[in-house]
């Protein structure tokens, strides 16, 4: 089939009008849906790890109904919805949301979108993911913070040095250091480190963020989707500052906080 030939709206309209109660996956062949299997309904998405579909399989999808809230007036509202997610085996990417009685169609197109849905149905195919969104430096802060959050909730109030300790290159890193040194042991650190090497460690191994699938599970993802789910397993930088400002003391949070800003 030829790219510009493709029309994935026909699969769309259909699906917009099946009004599953439940996310579901889909697989369509050139002309008709094949089959749809029900996904876990609180978060898809893992549902849909590791999964493959046979070569006469031209494309997939995710259909999801969901429920939005928000405010009109002085009064919450809440509007059913529907996404639907299709990638063709061309790379070609139709998104839409269905509200009340109007549709928003975002495509087709054939540049890799980032997000958890697009990722896993690109996966399925077989095709490569968008390339990762943050750097292997964002991946040490993030990490590094997340250690901190967990040992500050132990113990509030943990020294400036006990903390320096914690960083994952600590062993260059004097317990005296400046934010300035500890944001440059950070910034070299992660440009030593690289996302596809970290994957292929954690196919070979497990672990980290996958647990006991860890193996099979970075196997079947790419580099770009593996770099995605391991940043989203740690908490975000504003998540854990937010923490971090009321567990440390005001000059330990500040030289924290100053590191992390030096390392931008």
């Amino acid at each position: 089939m030829q790219i510009a030939h493709i029309d994935l709206e026909p699969f769309v309209d259909h699906l917009l009008r099946c009004s599953f109660d439940q996310p579901m996956f889909l697989t369509f062949d050139d002309s008709h849906l094949v089959a749809h299997v029900p996904l876990d309904a609180d978060d898809p998405v893992p549902s849909l790890f590791c999964r493959t579909v046979d070569t006469h399989i031209s494309a997939v999808g995710i259909y999801a109904p969901a429920t939005v809230s928000g405010a009109s007036g002085t009064a919450a509202v809440s509007t059913d919805q529907t996404v639907v997610h299709i990638v063709h085996r061309s790379g070609i990417a139709l998104t839409a949301l269905s509200q009340l009685e109007s549709v928003r169609t975002f495509g087709p197109t054939t540049e890799p979108q980032n997000g958890r849905v697009p990722d896993a149905c690109r996966r399925v195919l077989g095709l490569t993911t968008a390339p990762p969104t943050d750097s292997m430096t964002d991946f040490v802060i993030a990490a590094w913070l997340e250690v901190i959050c967990r040992v500050a909730l132990q113990k509030p109030g943990i020294t400036w040095s006990e903390i320096v300790a914690l960083h994952p290159a600590c062993n260059s890193i004097d317990q005296a250091a400046t934010p300035t040194a500890i944001a440059k042991a950070t910034q070299v650190l992660g440009h030593s480190l690289d996302w596809e090497r970290f994957r292929r460690v954690i196919t070979a191994v497990g672990g980290f963020p996958f647990g006991d699938s860890g193996k099979t599970t970075a196997a079947w993802m790419d580099t770009g989707m593996f770099s995605r789910w391991a940043m989203d397993s740690l908490p975000s930088r504003s998540d854990a500052f937010d923490l971090l400002d009321v567990a440390l003391g005001p000059a330990t949070f500040d030289r924290l906080w100053a590191t992390i800003r030096f390392c931008e």
